[in-house]
């Protein structure tokens, strides 16, 4: 199979392939054996940087024998930008879904009790709590967020919901 893409698409598909990258390495987790092929077109493709007319984006690192991004790549590219507004709006999405879910299960008296609820009245309940965090959360970002330990169950010790 042949792709044919001009100078500019290929550009661009430098930034996609290295949001994959980050994705894929950017935890720190190490080498995960489920991405080894992905890897390997990721390099591939950071690999024809330099016949592409793109040499000063990529660079082969001798000390880790693969091509990495140069800090002129990491200047201007659209990849980190898009990153870190997705990271901001998964952080946001996650923190007031948990949130929510945890106040509707005190709400309704437990998780039992959460789960015996019709599915309706369950989603009314869940999206009226979620909805006092997004403006929360909107009008004060975290500024009003605090932790308060439980003195029943001492320092460090999970609270479930259903207690």
């Amino acid at each position: 199979m042949q792709i044919e893409i001009d100078a500019q698409e290929y550009r661009d598909l430098l930034d996609i392939v290295h949001i994959a990258d980050v994705v894929l390495s950017g935890h720190g987790r190490g080498p995960d054996g489920r991405s080894e092929r992905h890897r390997a077109l990721i390099q591939k493709l950071y690999g024809m940087a330099s016949s592409a007319g793109f040499e000063s984006l990529m660079h082969f690192d001798e000390d880790v024998k693969k091509y990495v991004p140069t800090p002129a790549f990491e200047q201007g590219t659209l990849a980190h930008t898009a990153m870190n507004e997705f990271a901001e709006h998964l952080f946001w999405e996650h923190l007031t879904n948990r949130l929510a879910q945890r106040d509707t299960a005190q709400l309704a008296g437990g998780i039992e009790r959460l789960a015996a609820l019709d599915d309706q009245e369950r989603h009314r309940l869940f999206h009226a709590i979620r909805q006092r965090y997004v403006e929360e959360f909107q009008a004060n970002d975290i500024a009003n967020l605090r932790l308060i330990e439980s003195i029943a169950a001492g320092p460090g010790v999970p609270i479930k919901t259903s207690d």
